[in-house]
């Protein structure tokens, strides 16, 4: 057994990481699994087939055979969502999210089917759209292919299956799932919750050739036809509002950053912002403009540019604290001048750990916590430390008491935080002239974080890097571009 990682190669060690992730990911997974298993499979039982035989021993057989049958599917599910991006250190909440709708929606999908006794009403939409705008799209699409799966299965192995006409079921089941999965088409696009509303109800009219054209292949022209569209139609559309009510609940409980929500935190009357912009206005308007930058780089590299404007609006939290400590929120006096640069540096430090605990007190999602950390990364203060080295006689001072405490950027986002930050913030304090003095300015802050390593630990590369610099230059550029000085032109047409 391996005690100490560091003896292992780079490689090794990235290995044996990805299988402690994975085997964890498995322990918390897999009873989930068990659970749903056994609830689909016995409500399935219960609704569709005859409970009474299905447990006797001449059905025992068939019973055990359509419980593991489920079971496989629901294992395929939780490895799928895990392969779909294995550094994705909230595996595990996406999971139980995953699980919890599919089995809501399986419920509501067999019991609309009985019920109603229209094969066609399966609101099977109801798990896509949750998990697409919750977790993404490929999660969505793969939920939705086990969900169809299972859903036939659970007729196809009823001992009433004759009673069910598997055709229909199936024509049924396609209907309903291709709706959703053309949805996901739009997912890039992050729509508000009226237009994702809108485009739910809208695509579910696609389907209704198809439910004509499918219906006719089982050999029924009667009135059925139209039932058929009703259901088909009214099933989605039932699904696309009642999943406004799951995706609400959902991301409350598992805190969870989606587009609508992104959108609700950057709304500035947020008391946090308002307390923001009372207390610490020019971290404020200073996170106004980082927030403008980082949309800009996100959209550039493909990245969630919700997430990012969002991020920069609140990741200068931690500054409230104590605001006078921040150069940007100062008039004429500065409270660094009565202190020695160990304690000055340990209150500017400190923002990135106290915005970290205030974000968690206010609920933010983990994305934004995570930033309020990580965007010094660990960063030298380099003003405090140039400070006490003329304060210290011998000239020598080891660096690491002043630095951030870090840890570094862990995702693109982060890192695309870091970079803004800096930027504007030292574009603010020194004005450049021109465009080109705009790229060395920028193009020298940006390899310097590369110089001390701060990307190391998140997946940002080179071309990502080279686009955000010339996002920053271009951005910065038009904010702060030289406004006509009317004055002067007055004065110059009066001396004519």
């Amino acid at each position: 057994m391996i005690d100490d990682i560091k003896d292992l190669s780079v490689l090794e060690q990235e290995k044996l990481i990805a299988r402690r992730r994975f085997a964890s990911y498995f322990l918390k997974c897999i009873w989930g699994v068990f659970i749903s298993t056994v609830l689909m499979t016995v409500f399935a039982i219960y609704l569709v087939s005859d409970f009474g035989k299905a447990f006797t021993s001449e059905r025992a057989i068939a019973t055990t055979g359509r419980t593991l049958t489920t079971f496989m599917l629901m294992l395929g599910l939780m490895l799928g969502l895990y392969g779909l991006n294995p550094e994705n250190n909230k595996a595990t909440r996406d999971f139980w999210l995953t699980i919890i709708t599919f089995v809501i929606t399986f419920v509501l999908v067999i019991t609309f089917c009985i019920k109603v006794d229209n094969r066609y009403a399966m609101p099977i939409a109801i798990a896509s759209l949750v998990i697409l705008q919750l977790i993404s799209s490929r999660a969505s699409v793969l939920t939705t292919a086990i969900l169809s799966m299972l859903v036939v299965i659970s007729f196809l192995f009823s001992n009433r299956a004759e009673d069910y006409q598997m055709a229909r079921i199936v024509s049924a089941v396609i209907c309903n799932a291709l709706s959703p999965i053309i949805i996901t088409f739009f997912a890039k696009k992050h729509f508000s919750r009226l237009e994702f509303l809108l485009v739910a109800l809208l695509v579910p009219f696609l389907m209704v050739p198809l439910i004509v054209m499918t219906t006719l292949a089982t050999g029924d022209n009667s009135i059925n036809i139209l039932y058929n569209v009703l259901w088909g139609y009214g099933s989605n559309a039932i699904a696309a509002i009642v999943f406004m009510f799951f995706v609400a609940l959902f991301e409350g409980i598992f805190n969870i950053a989606d587009d609508f929500r992104l959108s609700e935190l950057c709304n500035l009357s947020n008391p946090l912002l308002k307390r923001l912009a009372s207390e610490a206005p020019g971290t404020f308007n200073h996170s106004l403009v980082v927030g403008t930058l980082a949309e800009a780089c996100a959209s550039a590299i493909g990245e969630n540019p919700n997430l990012a404007r969002c991020a920069a609006y609140y990741h200068d939290i931690g500054k409230l604290k104590a605001p006078l400590y921040f150069s940007e929120n100062q008039s004429n006096y500065n409270p660094h001048d009565e202190l020695i640069p160990e304690v000055s540096v340990s209150m500017i430090t400190s923002h990135t750990l106290f915005g970290e605990i205030l974000a968690k007190q206010n609920r933010l999602p983990s994305e934004i916590v995570e930033i309020c950390r990580q965007h010094h990364g660990t960063a030298p203060v380099g003003y405090f430390y140039r400070k006490a080295l003329l304060l210290k006689e011998d000239g020598e001072l080891a660096i690491d008491k002043y630095k951030y405490a870090g840890p570094k950027p862990q995702t693109k986002i982060a890192a695309i935080i870091m970079i803004a930050d800096t930027v504007e913030a030292a574009i603010r304090s020194y004005m450049p002239d021109t465009r080109e003095d705009y790229e060395a300015r920028i193009n020298m802050l940006v390899d310097e974080k590369i110089k001390l390593k701060q990307f190391d630990e998140c997946p940002l590369t080179l071309g990502d890097i080279a686009i955000i610099k010339r996002t920053s230059i271009d951005t910065l550029a038009s904010i702060h571009h030289n406004r006509i000085d009317y004055d002067k032109k007055r004065r110059r047409k009066a001396q004519r």
